[in-house]
């Protein structure tokens, strides 16, 4: 299967504004949900997110021994997790590794936790990324999950002839 992650991503801009907004409409459902206190996977799922459900991921930290344990993970984001990244020593990097790579700052920082990174992938092309985390908590005390968001754009200097192959 012949996939262009352009096309995950959307039109090439390199002002990631869409990402902006991704990001801080989890943010602020997230604040609604809380009421004070860290708020549950279960009042997230409640939560009317629309499309942005696709650029969602749900980690449980007890679970996840070496690498993320996803409990939901979004379809446009999870076929990222075929999308490698270039590296100088790792080259089964991925961007979905990039976007839970911070998880644990959210639990860290007891609140939302947000990243921009500019990404390289295997083909050369560069993407502008934005992560946001934030934990949740069964209980609405010992958080237990972290709910995160990721979006990009492509450079607008990249090769629209480059194409990765699943």
């Amino acid at each position: 299967m012949l996939s262009d992650v352009a096309d995950l991503f959307g039109a090439a801009a390199p002002a990631p504004a869409a990402d902006r907004r991704l990001t801080k409409r989890l943010v602020d459902n997230w604040a609604r949900a809380a009421r004070g206190h860290y708020p549950s996977w279960a009042s997230m799922q409640e939560m009317d997110l629309g499309e942005d459900w696709d650029w969602v991921f749900v980690i449980d930290i007890d679970r996840s021994i070496g690498f993320p344990y996803f409990i939901y993970i979004g379809d446009s984001l999870a076929r990222l997790s075929d999308v490698h990244l270039s590296g100088e020593t790792d080259w089964t990097m991925t961007v979905l590794d990039k976007a839970t790579s911070d998880m644990m700052s959210a639990v860290a920082g007891q609140g939302p936790h947000y990243r921009d990174d500019e990404l390289v992938l295997c083909d050369g092309r560069r993407i502008y990324f934005r992560v946001v985390t934030a934990p949740l908590a069964d209980d609405g005390a010992k958080i237990t999950h972290v709910i995160g968001a990721a979006n990009g754009r492509i450079a607008s200097n990249a090769e629209p002839s480059l194409r990765l192959v699943d």
